[in-house]
């Protein structure tokens, strides 16, 4: 397919999100607009990540979540991710993104900003094994694509994205990991529905310069209304990241919806590069 092309084709990464020191990434699954880990950045420390996603089907869930067959289409997404550590308790984040979403009449084709975001992370507690914190960010209006609510639905308005996080490393057999759940729920202007959202991340490094991550992010929207309808999906992501240098890393996986109501079906490949400073 000429996307498919074009992804492999593509010098830089869209968005993923972080991870700080030995632990945590989230992705937020648009994928495309970052939803940053429980841990916060030092003082004085940043990180960018560019990353790309592809992804394409002819298939949705319905109502009973059952897969139907849909009209085809199919989405490339470019962004950024910079987040800045301003004191101990504090770190900033910025994450522009791309969309271009391709689908046949009478379905709308977009090529534009995708959904963007700022906000900042709070942390609440941090030990050596354990960190609480809080996170609010601001999101600019996107097209529903990259969202939950499939390829036919009304463009979703900008929204405020409260979260709950919490994170904890631990060790298997010798071998660092870490455990990241996040607890959220975004509020659309325009009376859109609003979203709960349940993210999990789970990591494990075999070799020093080896990172094996598996995901989860799920979202259930509250109620209909405006063109949108009860939805609800959950999608996978698995990956691996390899630190090519002290600051820089590389990253490749897939996504795959695995369930949902009244919600398209992704799948396809992700990748990105992290640079730390």
């Amino acid at each position: 397919m000429r996307f498919s092309r074009h992804f492999f084709r593509a010098a830089s990464f869209a968005l993923l999100c972080a991870l700080s020191g030995a632990a945590g990434l989230a992705i937020d699954a648009g994928l495309g607009v970052v939803s940053a880990g429980a841990w916060l950045m030092p003082p004085g420390s940043g990180q960018i990540i560019a990353s790309a996603a592809f992804s394409g089907s002819t298939r949705a869930f319905d109502a009973q979540g059952r897969l139907i067959p849909v009209p085809s289409y199919e989405k490339f997404e470019l962004g950024g991710y910079l987040e800045y550590g301003l004191t101990d308790w504090l770190t900033v984040l910025a994450a522009p993104a791309y969309d271009k979403i391709r689908q046949p009449p009478p379905a709308q084709s977009y090529d534009g900003l995708g959904e963007s975001a700022i906000g900042a992370r709070i942390g609440l507690y941090r030990s050596e094994a354990a960190v609480l914190s809080l996170q609010a960010s601001l999101r600019t209006p996107g097209p529903s694509f990259t969202e939950s609510l499939g390829p036919l639905q009304p463009r979703r308005a900008g929204a405020i994205d409260l979260r709950a996080m919490a994170g904890c490393n631990f060790e298997i057999a010798s071998m660092p990991g870490f455990a990241e759940v996040q607890l959220g729920y975004r509020f659309y202007a325009q009376n859109q529905p609003g979203e709960g959202r349940f993210d999990l991340t789970l990591g494990l490094r075999p070799a020093a310069q080896l990172l094996i991550m598996a995901q989860s992010f799920s979202s259930v929207s509250n109620g209909s209304g405006n063109g949108f309808l009860n939805s609800s999906w959950t999608k996978l992501l698995s990956s691996v990241v390899y630190d090519v240098a002290p600051q820089w890393s590389l990253q490749i996986g897939a996504f795959l919806t695995v369930a949902g109501k009244n919600a398209g079906r992704e799948q396809g490949p992700i990748g990105a590069v992290w640079h730390r400073f």
